[in-house]
């Protein structure tokens, strides 16, 4: 399905790599229909010559399988394409899910012999090691700023990048965020949805975006019971997204925790989910606990709500707090700090206490400078925020976030056990936000 195009804020990142002599190859990681190609289309203008090979047809295919060398794939290349082999402004793109690694060892073959092209390659599954001589960008599906410039609301555009953030601005966010969360990032369904402005015309769209999921793990050369399985799992996960899971009968299919954490691995390996495993510790570096039940994160929080069946208590919902004890809610803000983080694998990292019968966890702690910062997703006031409580007493600084349905204020506040804590709060919309709030937060209370 292709889309009419929206600007992506990925395009920075391809413009840095263009101008870059040292680094010619560049692997776009990103789950099918998240706009890999339309992004390549776009940028590949800047260009003077483009040469696309999709190796589901059948010519590219041939002029793959046909050459021995990449001097031979090269020259072959440029004749049949018909292309100018002196232009040095050429890009060459490799518009493929590229479980092939021939792909890969050809494309690294290229950039070392010819360095004067650049190469890209579209990629649905993450390569294990990543081909030396490529950066690594990853494209998720649209951030809820990425939404709003689709949408074409260009004031709420203006106060979202405000920092700090207007007061004035709050109701309106608060309401295209709620809708963001029901309509999701997928640009297909985006594209939909600044067309109709209907939720009904968005169902084909939605169930089409499954079924390439599902066709591409009919594609895989697995025996039909592991890819009945693994559609299943990926059928079942949409309900558990934003929680911790166990491996052992996940989603109630009766198969053990090798079985099951093998086919979400697959998954995960292919961007359609990731398993995030906690941190225990309150100083840094942050490093997940692969011993503990991971939580897990879908690819997109839309189609969460489509195939979970509450899009109409998400429409109806004031603050999504109080739905579903946060469970959405804590999803959509993972989606948003993933979307921030364009060079590096989606994870989004949280902390839960490293003490038997201990159920204290803190939604989601970021790196900032020195330190690890505590974000916690709830309403309430400070003092009925425990688990952040916890956290605090082990951390070597006084700082938390709270992201709520509320506007942007800072309290002063204490634990339980009587240690003096600042938490800024904000509104749930501006978490892809958090760092630039989080400066002039932190220089604010050390003055």
């Amino acid at each position: 399905m292709r889309v009419t195009f929206f600007e992506r804020e990925l395009t920075v990142r391809l413009n840095q790599w263009m101008t870059d002599a040292s680094t010619p190859g560049l692997i776009l990681y990103g789950a099918r229909q998240t706009g890999k190609t339309s992004l390549v289309e776009k940028f590949s203008r800047k260009f003077r010559q483009v040469i696309r090979l999709d190796l589901k047809n059948p010519m590219d295919l041939y002029i793959f399988r046909k050459s021995g060398s990449s001097e031979d794939f090269i020259s072959t290349l440029f004749q049949l394409k018909e292309q100018d082999i002196s232009c040095k402004n050429t890009l060459l793109f490799f518009d493929c899910t590229c479980r092939d690694p021939q792909i890969v060892n050809l494309a690294g073959d290229i950039i070392s012999r010819q360095p004067w092209l650049k190469v890209i390659i579209s990629c649905a599954v993450r390569l294990h090691p990543p081909p030396i001589g490529f950066r690594s960008l990853f494209l998720q599906p649209f951030s809820f700023s990425e939404f709003l410039r689709a949408a074409g609301s260009f004031e709420a555009i203006e106060a979202f990048g405000e920092v700090p953030f207007p007061v004035g601005g709050f109701h309106t966010l608060l309401g295209l965020f709620h809708q963001y969360c029901l309509v999701g990032g997928m640009p297909g369904v985006v594209k939909k949805f600044v067309q109709t402005r209907n939720m009904t015309s968005l169902k084909p769209v939605y169930e089409g975006i499954l079924k390439e999921f599902f066709s591409d793990i009919a594609d895989t050369s697995f025996r039909q019971n592991k890819k009945d399985l693994l559609m299943l799992s990926l059928q079942n996960a949409f309900m558990y997204a934003g929680t911790r899971i166990k491996f052992n009968a996940f989603g109630n299919v009766p198969y053990g925790s090798r079985e099951m954490a093998n086919t979400l691995r697959y998954l995960e390996n292919s961007m359609l989910l990731s398993l995030n495993y906690p941190s225990v510790t309150t100083e840094p570096p942050i490093k997940p606990d692969n011993n503990k039940f991971p939580r897990l994160q879908m690819l997109d929080t839309g189609l969460v709500t489509y195939f979970s069946g509450i899009q109409k208590q998400m429409s109806l919902a004031i603050d999504l707090n109080a739905l579903f004890e946060g469970q959405v809610l804590r999803h959509v803000v993972g989606q948003e700090l993933a979307s921030s983080r364009t060079e590096n694998p989606a994870r989004q990292d949280y902390w839960v206490r490293d003490k038997a019968q201990s159920s204290a966890e803190v939604d989601y702690v970021i790196a900032f400078e020195d330190l690890i910062i505590p974000v916690v997703v709830k309403s309430g006031e400070p003092g009925r925020l425990r688990s952040l409580h916890q956290f605090i007493d082990e951390a070597p600084h006084p700082y938390a976030i709270r992201l709520y349905a509320g506007n942007v204020n800072i309290r002063k506040a204490k634990t339980l056990k009587g240690k003096t804590f600042y938490l800024l709060s904000l509104p749930y919309f501006l978490a892809c936000r958090i760092p630039e709030h989080l400066k002039g937060f932190i220089r604010y209370v050390s003055n």
